[in-house]
């Protein structure tokens, strides 16, 4: 989509942490980026210094700051790619190009709930701490496989953002799928219906989540996870069915935010 600022910097590592065994964030101070960077959108992530992997890495904005000009990326331990970024060090130097893609449309909502399974997550902090800023009091509903994957839920409750965790073994919070927590969460509290639904996780999550909006009339956004080669629609690699089958669209430059009701998630 024109008119998009996108901006290539070569920056160092100026930070890592591991937040548990499964999940470690990157800092880097890329003030250029930061300031034209909105939740929802992404960064394609290479190390300049080896081509291997070649491709480079979209990672969702996990947190920025407008100030100092520090952007951080939530990353989870589940590939190639991830496992050679865990391994980098402080000083260690990165291409970052972005931001990349559009983002949430949460300026002008009234009530919002954040919905987020695993490192869906991501954004979504993002969002949250725009909102809060912003005098909104969102509502938060974060789902993991267990509790040793939990990252951010302190964080968020430091901030006074609302928050429920569904877990898929109940080893913490409620015992099911964040799908399921929220619509317990609609059934049990009929004034929640009145808020606009933020979401990001994997396809049949979001089939759910639609199904559940539908049923209550409420508004709903969801960006999408894929793999992206160029970040900015020259490849076409990935491309997703509307929800009429009848043409597609491109994650990366349609995206990676849609309407409900855009996208076919599958059955």
């Amino acid at each position: 989509m024109t008119g998009r600022k996108r901006i290539l910097q070569n920056c160092e590592l100026a930070e890592k942490e591991w937040l548990n065994a499964s999940y470690y964030r990157l800092r880097f101070y890329a003030p250029e980026i930061v300031k034209n960077s909105h939740p929802g959108q992404f960064i394609n992530l290479r190390s300049p210094e080896t081509l291997d992997p070649l491709l480079r890495r979209p990672l969702s904005i996990f947190r920025c700051n407008g100030e100092k000009g520090w952007i951080e990326f939530l990353i989870k331990l589940v590939g190639r790619g991830t496992q050679l970024f865990s391994q980098t060090k402080p000083g260690d130097r990165f291409s970052l190009l972005g931001p990349l893609g559009n983002s949430f449309p949460w300026q002008n909502i009234k009530n919002g709930i954040l919905v987020g399974g695993g490192i869906g997550i991501a954004p979504l902090v993002f969002l949250a701490e725009e909102m809060i800023q912003s005098g909104k009091k969102p509502t938060l509903i974060w789902g993991f496989q267990s509790k040793e994957e939990l990252c951010c839920v302190d964080k968020m409750k430091a901030l006074q953002a609302g928050i429920h965790v569904a877990t898929d073994d109940g080893s913490y919070g409620f015992h099911g799928l964040v799908t399921e927590k929220l619509a317990r969460l609609l059934h049990e509290s009929p004034e929640s219906r009145d808020a606009t639904v933020f979401a990001c996780g994997p396809n049949p999550m979001m089939a759910a989540l639609e199904k559940i909006c539908a049923n209550y009339f409420m508004e709903a956004y969801f960006s999408l996870e894929a793999h992206m080669a160029c970040g900015f629609g020259a490849c076409a690699g990935c491309a997703v069915p509307s929800h009429d089958r009848k043409k597609y669209y491109l994650v990366c430059e349609d995206g990676p935010v849609f309407h409900k009701g855009d996208v076919y998630f599958g059955s």
